[in-house]
């Protein structure tokens, strides 16, 4: 990041900002658990990730306790630090935001996007048919996914919006994770996109903004017909 200082005389110093080792540890933990690299329940061993990440013990913790706090692991009562398990109730919630947020941004994308934009949504799409069709890469449906959405909300040209859906990310990329393990989620989601695709590109707002949230509705539906998956509340 390049924060400049105007001088008294016009000119400026660019001064680029590098991020702290335990920012850096606490984005690939976050990656992790959001790909279910790390699953939900999973102890973390501060040993074992001195060693994965390279980094000192003193490093680890601070990045452990950063993500502590955003609710992402919990420590248990001396028995150690876990992943965070997210029950059926805070994924139901998770869903009703993400289904405000994602019609909004379908809808301020019909209006707001422009042709490059457009083209990364296309991309991601073709992208997306092939992985699912290819049927036996999990990653590779997710990438696409996500880049789907990337171009979403860079489309609708919100920082707002874009900033409120980044506070859920990780909870969002696990429930995506996890919904893609129920049988013919993979195709039904893949459907579901097309119809976003088609309505944002006729133009039309009111209808973008329906097959995104009924997306994410469905995405809903297969996470509580997944016996076993979460816990209750």
């Amino acid at each position: 990041m390049l924060t400049r200082m105007d001088l008294s005389h016009g000119a400026s110093i660019a001064v680029t900002r590098h991020p702290t080792i335990r920012d850096q540890i606490a984005n690939s933990l976050r990656r992790a658990i959001a790909d279910l690299e790390l699953q939900p329940g999973q102890l973390l061993i501060e040993r074992e990730l001195t060693e994965r990440t390279g980094a000192s013990r003193p490093s680890v913790r601070e990045a452990l306790r950063q993500l502590e706090a955003e609710g992402l692991i919990e420590s248990r009562n001396g028995r150690g630090t876990y992943v965070r398990v997210l029950s059926l109730g805070e994924a139901r919630d998770v869903y009703e935001v993400r289904a405000q947020l994602e019609g909004l941004a379908a809808r301020l994308f019909c209006d707001r996007a422009d042709d490059q934009t457009r083209a990364r949504m296309a991309r991601a799409l073709d992208a997306l048919r092939t992985a699912t069709k290819a049927g036996d890469d999990h990653r590779a449906i997710l990438d696409a996914q996500a880049e789907f959405y990337r171009a979403l909300f860079d489309g609708a040209g919100n920082p707002v919006l874009d900033r409120t859906i980044q506070g859920l990310q990780v909870r969002v990329a696990q429930l995506r994770a996890l919904t893609l393990g129920v049988k013919g989620r993979d195709r039904a989601s893949l459907a579901e996109f097309e119809r976003l695709h088609a309505a944002i590109e006729s133009g039309d707002g009111d209808a973008a903004e329906h097959e995104a949230a009924a997306h994410v509705h469905a995405a809903a539906e297969a996470m509580a017909s997944a016996h076993g998956v979460l816990p209750t509340d």
